[in-house]
């Protein structure tokens, strides 16, 4: 009964999504009319998510003890990130090895590809060349790189900043409070957003794909037990797990609702926050992790690469081919931008790395498409299991214990 009482507004997110999930069944498309109920949501959502990183990856850095902690966290956290994702791509290959995803499929090939664009110039991420380009959420890792120059610079400045900083740290308390305010329409955005893709694209899994979802959605259930709960023991042992599992649900529901690790950034600071791990760790690994960090992504590419080795009849087992999987995988996961479908980056780096054609363009997409909400479910969820490891390097193992203690007595 305890747990029920303390997550109640999940499982009221819960039913809320199922019952949209229901109304999109029976209705088919017509539920597209309750769009925009879900646009408000993720509109106001999405307004609050470029302020909460400024500010917050602003007062966290500047509060930080010096440039040096900055530089050996963000080194912490990158080969975390790439060990796995590098993780999630092996697990994957060892599962389509096991029931290759293809087989069977009967798929047309003359479909016309339509609006597909993206690019492969991942460093363009980084930087944006106008000022109000910025504040963008299409922008996300550009404002990150700028929030943390401020960040740093309010750092070096010491005594003379201190103002400034404290005019940060109050932005932030400021913009939690209004994501609060948001947060109390979310189940009725959330069941209006899933009454509308049920709607829209239950109808389009066609029985040569069914196989391959079907084991992606179970790969994918279990792979996020599986390394929540690695992640969850190494970052702080049987405590951690515990832990872990009891703040994950609001940022599960979350981003399987809005399809966007970036949505989920808020809810994920609030989870971090209620698992104790400290601000300066968080609030610099979850907007980091929800660009940089992919795992469900990392599942999907290793899917769509072993589902098009077996229409156009390519070992997918071949050493070579496996190699060249986890590394486009790898890779493209990093520079997906956090916000639903991810530009297709995915699709430009399969393209160019195997050779397949254009046209193969659409099957991809359709099954991106599909699977983008347990990929994200996968993403966003990580950055909170990954913090807890980052948080046990910077702040050392008993980090949990001194952390629950300080959230008893507050």
């Amino acid at each position: 009964m305890t747990f029920i009482k303390n997550n109640k507004s999940s499982f009221i997110l819960l039913a809320c999504m199922i019952l949209g999930a229901v109304i999109g069944a029976l209705w088919g498309e017509g539920a597209s009319i309750l769009q925009p109920f879900a646009d408000i949501f993720l509109n106001l959502l999405y307004c609050c998510v470029v302020p909460m990183i400024f500010i917050s990856l602003v007062s966290s850095i500047a509060n930080m003890d010096s440039i040096q902690k900055l530089g050996k966290m963000i080194g912490i956290m990158l080969a975390i990130f790439v060990l796995s994702q590098i993780f999630a791509s092996i697990y994957m290959v060892v599962v389509c090895a096991i029931t290759n995803p293809g087989q069977g499929a009967v798929i047309d090939m003359s479909q016309k590809i339509e609006e597909f664009s993206g690019s492969t110039n991942f460093l363009s991420m980084f930087t944006v060349n106008d000022f109000s380009l910025l504040w963008s959420r299409k922008n996300l890792m550009a404002l990150i790189v700028f929030s943390m120059m401020i960040g740093v610079g309010l750092l070096s400045l010491g005594d003379r900043g201190r103002s400034l900083v404290k005019l940060f740290d109050e932005g932030t308390q400021l913009i939690m409070k209004v994501i609060g305010y948001v947060m109390k329409i979310a189940p009725i955005g959330l069941a209006a957003l899933f009454a509308t893709l049920i709607g829209q694209y239950g109808g389009q899994v066609t029985s040569s794909l069914v196989r391959a979802l079907i084991i992606y959605m179970v790969a994918a259930i279990i792979y996020y037990f599986l390394s929540n709960t690695l992640f969850g023991f190494i970052g702080a042992g049987k405590e951690g797990i515990k832990q872990y599992y009891k703040v994950c649900l609001p940022p599960t529901l979350t981003s399987l609702g809005t399809c966007s690790s970036a949505a989920t950034i808020p809810v994920n600071l609030t989870a971090a926050s209620n698992c104790g791990i400290s601000s300066d760790v968080r609030d610099l690994t979850i907007p980091l992790g929800a660009n940089l960090h992919k795992d469900g992504a990392c599942l999907g590419t290793i899917l769509k690469i072993s589902f098009m080795c077996t229409v156009f009849g390519i070992n997918f087992l071949s050493p070579e081919i496996i190699i060249k999987a986890i590394i486009c995988s790898t890779l493209a996961s990093m520079v997906m931008g956090a916000i639903p479908t991810g530009g297709y980056v995915a699709e430009l780096f399969i393209i160019s790395l195997f050779g397949f054609p254009a046209v193969s363009i659409p099957v991809m997409v359709l099954i991106g498409t599909i699977i983008d909400s347990p990929a994200t479910a996968i993403n966003a969820t990580g950055d909170l299991s990954v913090a807890m490891i980052v948080e046990r390097f910077v702040n050392g193992n008993n980090w949990i214990r001194e952390s629950l203690v300080q959230l008893k007595n507050d």
